[in-house]
């Protein structure tokens, strides 16, 4: 599917109250999580046995927006689309850890 529709709407309609509907419960999944994370380590030998090491992370380095699930609301207008991302911006965590 693509944004404005995700899945086929017209397979939907209201149901008869008090009667139990044919569709499975979880049966329409959004979009899959896009992101690549990237680490770093670097050690250093100082003096005996004491180490530094020196590491570095990125979280989602492309930065990469990841879409939230379909309005599953029958009735709704935007019944089908995904209007929303996912907030997961681009991150950086950067140690030090010293081993002696």
């Amino acid at each position: 599917g693509s944004i404005a529709q995700w899945f086929d709407t017209s397979a939907f309609s209201t149901q008869t109250i008090g009667t139990p509907g044919s569709e499975p419960v979880n049966a329409v999944y959004g979009p899959h999580d896009r992101r690549v994370d990237v680490s770093m380590f670097k050690s250093f030998a100082l003096i005996e046995a004491t180490k530094l090491e020196f590491r570095a992370e990125c979280y989602n380095i492309s930065n990469t927006p990841s879409f939230d699930r379909p309005n599953i609301n029958l009735g709704d207008p935007g019944f089908g689309s995904i209007t929303k991302t996912i907030q997961n911006p681009r991150q950086f965590q950067f140690a030090l850890k010293l081993t002696f």
